[in-house]
């Protein structure tokens, strides 16, 4: 009776029965199992399919015995996405010179994301510097060496972490850099002094003899723009002024300005673009700044980004989906950045006047 309990057909059976998802194969005197599982690294495949695992034991009654309790347990991992094939092979980890990967690293980008304007500043200005960190053989080593040159809990540190995380990924390489990256987030973002409306009207009047430069810092203030965002736009002259954002950092958009009376004061549909150059993003944010700087203007262009964004929540009452959607941000970002920065009386005026709308 024993003998019968520890054969391959009563073993099947019972993995069968007890739905496990994984059966034993015996391959002339040694046992394997098999399953449906992901790729294995350095695999060509893409999607999951049957491969086996070797065990490397007898068909014998104690052999019978361990495969089966191989078979419950790969099961398991399986249904609780746990997984994980260097706990059965041993996974080579790729060679090579980080030029090489590199090279094949950023034909993948491009072949996926096409380059625009859009991808190709985001290459130079968030893969290259992580990569000029990089020399030698591609390998964990060399990467934590990398990141060892970048301020710790910095944002520059985390984003050298996410690219050098996308290269190893892509080259196969086994590594979590996600420790190295340290405390920094969006909620380490320094405070930021928000103006309102009445700060932001006045402000205005320092760049009176400039109309280009007020045209733009209404567009800012109004629209809630990235700064380089501002050369990238069109604007309806038919109320309620839908503003179109035609590339950035973000790719394009819609949306709407809150004050809605500034687009029709300000006159902000009749476009006086300040005539600026600049090869990237970055370059055409630094001329806005720097022209912040030298009129002297008592807060930073992302303020009035920051003020638009928190008005919108405050005093329009648009859902977070779609005020993230517009001012170009994920859900959860957005919540993230502007809920620090709405300030304890602006609470107490939302409280206030939720009451006025009690049934």
């Amino acid at each position: 009776m024993t003998a019968d309990k520890w054969t391959l057909e009563a073993v099947n059976n019972r993995l069968k029965a007890g739905k496990i998802g994984v059966s034993v194969r015996q391959r002339g005197d040694r046992l394997s199992l098999r399953a449906t599982l992901p790729p294995k690294p350095g695999s060509k495949r893409v999607v999951w399919s049957q491969q086996d695992i070797s065990l490397g034991i007898y068909a014998n009654t104690w052999g019978f015995q361990k495969a089966e309790a191989e078979a419950k347990l790969l099961g398991g991992r399986i249904a609780s996405v746990r997984f994980d094939w260097g706990d059965y092979v041993e996974v080579e980890q790729p060679k090579g010179e980080v030029a090489e990967w590199v090279a094949k690293f950023e034909e993948d980008y491009f072949n996926r994301r096409g380059r625009s304007r859009t991808t190709e500043t985001t290459w130079k200005s968030d893969y290259l510097p992580a990569w000029h960190l990089l020399n030698g053989e591609l390998s964990a080593e060399n990467l934590i060496k990398a990141i060892g040159q970048v301020p710790a809990n910095s944002r520059k540190r985390k984003l050298v972490c996410e690219k050098l995380t996308a290269l190893a990924k892509y080259a196969g390489l086994t590594i979590d850099l996600s420790p190295y990256i340290g405390n920094y987030g969006v909620g380490e973002t320094s405070p930021r002094h928000i103006p309102s409306a009445g700060e932001i009207e006045l402000a205005r009047e320092r760049l009176g003899d400039r109309a280009d430069w007020q045209w733009a810092y209404g567009v800012l203030a109004a629209y809630g723009l990235r700064p380089h965002e501002l050369f990238f736009c069109e604007i309806s002259p038919k109320p309620p002024h839908l503003l179109k954002v035609l590339e950035g950092k973000t790719g394009a958009r819609e949306l709407y300005p809150y004050h809605p009376q500034w687009a029709e004061q300000w006159r902000l549909f009749e476009v006086r673009r300040p005539s600026v150059t600049g090869r990237t993003y970055k370059d055409y944010g630094n001329r806005v700044s720097k022209t912040f700087n030298r009129r002297e203007l008592p807060f930073t262009a992302y303020c009035l980004r920051h003020a638009f964004c928190i008005r919108m929540s405050t005093e329009y009452h648009v859902p977070v989906a779609v005020a993230a959607s517009w001012s170009g941000h994920e859900a959860g970002v957005y919540l993230k950045i502007y809920n620090r920065w709405i300030s304890g009386s602006e609470k107490r005026r939302v409280f206030e006047e939720s009451l006025k709308h009690k049934p």
